[in-house]
């Protein structure tokens, strides 16, 4: 086994797109005034493919199945082109059938990249820069809703904020847990809005203005003039004005940035879900526009990354049905006259403006919303108080459409958006959607080929140490989502470790069918497996990561094994607490299949509380003439206490014996003597006791020395247990403490 340090662009899409958005906002903050030419060009290399994901409905909505490639049609520009590739995808729309336990969803602690690509790909976007904070609620309850209702159990999410902060972020997952605890540490910080901001200062104006000064201009008493005063003129520079063009450049770059980074992922639609109140701009025609305005292209480059990326965007507006505007609620309730009509001919920033002002400035918004969403391919969903039909809609847009794929024309590096229409034969009745289109890469200025090398000389030196995980791993390891070519589960259980660091048993099992060994001269059948993990903490900070090199050389038989029964590896790091994804992959030279998991792992800080526990670890006892996995890698600490190598296989036969393990860790004081109730319960889905084992650990009595760690172990016969799911959950209570809840470990398992 060797170490190495792996190259930070390793890093999971929460932290990858913190520092993404945080950066944008940043440049929006800090460099306003320089030129688009010097920010980050959208594309890098030429078009040379165009993928187009086409849904068909009829006149009543419903999907339109069962057309061909000769039913379709593809225009660039105007011009017919040759569909070379076509595909229809239909996604199975699964609801999570998870084990409840005291009406909560017991989560997995095994994860696999098995079924991978039968899931939808989803970025929840919560812009907390555009959404009020009296409006956090409303956002957190809807996002919740879609996570609740229509997130399927191989779909894959991640949640990002615009302002970029990190305890509102989750990376990609399928665990929707995680995706809920990022909402709900959601809020809403948007700005006062620019038309209520107007009548406010109206007021305060005319509040101050006995403050004025009046001077004499000439012998006439009657000739005075005003001279506003300190505050009343301070007023006349508004740092919100300014701040609200810097937000809507940062939300619009981060738009773009998250539209690249799905750049890599191909063949799969990618939806990308955004709750916003808008941005107050216009943006109608925003590419026959020639306007320099920053705005202006920042909105161009985030469709145009969209476009490229083939990145749909769903806009979710959580303001509701039009009518009087909060804002305008807002000011009534803080003493505005009822004189604020809607009277055109009123000047802006006079009370009788303020209703009209204020639609006026909602409308904008949403126009922001429809452009974005309907030039990439999406939808709006606006004057709306529920999104359960919307979310339906992006459910089933993303579980059955046609994917075309055309050569486009050769087209000079120019940046010009080219437009894609999609027709159906003979059909003028279906409605057919589709992204509109692409632009051609811009080309690059010698200042930013000086950056780019600048950017690529840092990047490299950020690596350090030396890495030999192989470049075909490295790069599975390096995508935005799981690879599913070679298939593994994996499970990642933190232990008490030293006072820094807690000891995290790593089990991974590689699917046999998918291993291939090399036939050899003496007979034998081999390879090299090679297995490489790493883990990324909450800043995107690669840890050390660990390469295993599997050297088999096996007789057939064993072969055999090895296809039926797969290959373990146990392995162990460290982590000090916190948050973390391992990103967990695996290669077969001979078939040249690669396979990665991303396992998300939360470890705690084992001194926390007076009485812990540690996760489950467990395995089936082997009979004697029942084959066993082969482990070329093992860990013998847990080994030696379960009494076989622990699996991620949570699937077990009523021929074969469980074997679990857990610890338990008491962080009283070391001279207070404790009784602790612990029990081992096998739990049938309707709550009740398959089996039940109960014990008492003396700890610290009769002058007896305390222990602070104790390892408990134990096995079920499984013969008389009837096939089923049931929840295996160890409890540990503290006697003298009954009021508290219990220290628990738990992990559901099937037996057949």
């Amino acid at each position: 086994m060797t170490f190495a340090f792996l190259d930070p662009k390793h890093r999971f899409i929460r932290a990858t797109l913190s520092l993404i958005v945080a950066s944008a906002i940043a440049v929006a903050l800090v460099t306003r005034a320089r030129p688009a030419a010097a920010q980050q060009p959208t594309f890098q290399t030429t078009v040379n493919f165009v993928d187009v994901d086409v849904t068909v409905a009829d006149a009543q909505g419903n999907f339109v199945s069962g057309l061909i490639a000769d039913d379709f049609e593809v225009f660039e520009d105007d011009k017919p082109q040759t569909i070379q590739t076509f595909s229809y995808i239909e996604l199975p729309v699964e609801r999570p059938d998870r084990y409840r336990f005291a009406g909560q969803p017991v989560p997995d602690d095994v994860r696999s990249n098995r079924d991978v690509s039968s899931g939808r790909v989803y970025i929840i976007l919560l812009d907390d820069l555009n959404v009020a904070p009296l409006r956090t609620n409303i956002v957190r309850r809807h996002a919740r809703d879609f996570i609740e209702r229509q997130f399927g159990p191989h779909d894959l999410a991640a949640v990002v904020v615009t302002s970029g902060r990190k305890d509102s972020a989750q990376e990609f997952t399928s665990d929707p847990a995680l995706l809920l605890r990022a909402v709900d540490n959601f809020f809403g910080q948007r700005l006062q809005s620019a038309e209520a901001q107007r009548i406010d200062d109206y007021y305060q104006s005319l509040a101050m203005s006995g403050l004025d000064q009046r001077e004499r201009t000439g012998q006439d008493p009657q000739n005075e003039a005003v001279v506003p005063n300190l505050l009343t003129r301070m007023q006349s520079f508004d740092p919100s004005n300014l701040e609200r063009g810097q937000r809507a450049v940062g939300v619009l770059n981060t738009l773009r940035s998250l539209s690249e980074f799905l750049e890599g992922v191909r063949g799969r639609r990618k939806a990308l879900l955004w709750f916003s109140e808008g941005i107050d701009y216009p943006m109608a025609e925003v590419f026959s526009s020639q306007s320099g305005n920053e705005i202006n292209t920042a909105t161009r480059d985030a469709i145009s990354a969209a476009a490229q990326a083939n990145v749909n965007i769903f806009a979710l507006d959580p303001r509701g049905l039009i009518g009087m505007t909060t804002d305008f609620v807002d000011n009534m309730r803080a003493g505005a006259p009822d004189v604020m009509g809607t009277d055109p001919n009123k000047p802006v920033g006079t009370p009788a403006s303020g209703t009209q002002a204020l639609l006026g400035e909602m409308r904008l918004t949403q126009d922001s919303l429809r452009t974005l969403a309907e030039s990439t391919g999406g939808f709006a969903a606006v004057d709306t108080n529920s999104f359960d039909e919307a979310f339906s809609r992006i459910t089933d847009a993303n579980s059955r459409y046609y994917l075309l794929g055309y050569a486009p024309p050769v087209h000079p590096r120019n940046g010009r958006f080219h437009h894609i229409e999609v027709k159906v034969k003979q059909r003028p009745d279906l409605r057919v959607v589709a992204r509109r289109g692409y632009p051609s890469p811009s080309g690059k200025t010698v200042a930013e080929r000086k950056q780019d090398a600048l950017e690529r000389w840092a990047r490299d030196r950020r690596a350090g140490g030396s890495n030999d995980t192989s470049t075909e791993l490295r790069a599975a390891l390096n995508s935005a989502v799981q690879q599913p070519g070679l298939t593994l589960s994996v499970q990642a259980i933190p232990f008490k470790g030293t006072a820094k660091e807690a000891s995290v048993a790593l089990t991974v099992e590689l699917d046999g069918a998918a291993i291939e060994l090399a036939p050899q001269a003496n007979g034998l059948f081999a390879d090299t497996l090679e297995v490489s993990f790493f883990a990324l903490n909450e800043d995107a900070r690669a840890q050390r990561g660990t390469r295993a090199a599997l050297n088999l050389a096996v007789r057939p038989e064993t072969y055999q094994r090895v296809r039926g029964l797969g290959v373990r590896l146990n392995s162990r790091t460290t982590m000090p607490a916190g948050r973390y994804q391992l990103r967990v992959g695996a290669r077969n030279p001979v078939s040249g299949k690669t396979g990665t998991v991303f396992y998300d792992v939360i470890v705690p800080d084992f001194s926390k509380d007076q009485l812990m526990t540690s996760g489950l670890l467990v395995s089936s006892l082997p009979g004697p003439t029942s084959p066993d996995v082969l482990t070329p890698q093992r860990d013998p600490v847990s080994e030696k206490l379960i009494g076989a190598p622990p699996t991620s296989r949570r699937t077990f036969a009523q021929a074969e014996t469980l074997a679990w393990m857990a610890e338990i860790y008491d962080n009283s004081l070391p001279k207070q003597p404790k009784q602790i109730d612990v029990s081992a319960r096998l739990i049938d889905e309707a709550g009740r006791d398959a089996f039940a084992s109960r014990d008492l650990l003396a700890n610290g009595e009769g002058g007896a020395p305390k222990w602070q760690t104790f390892g408990y172990t134990g096995r079920i016969p499984l013969k008389d247990i009837a096939p089923g799911r049931y929840l295996l959950r160890i409890e540990a209570q503290d006697r003298g403490a009954t009021s508290r809840q219990p220290a628990a470990a738990q992990t559901v398992i099937t037996v057949r």
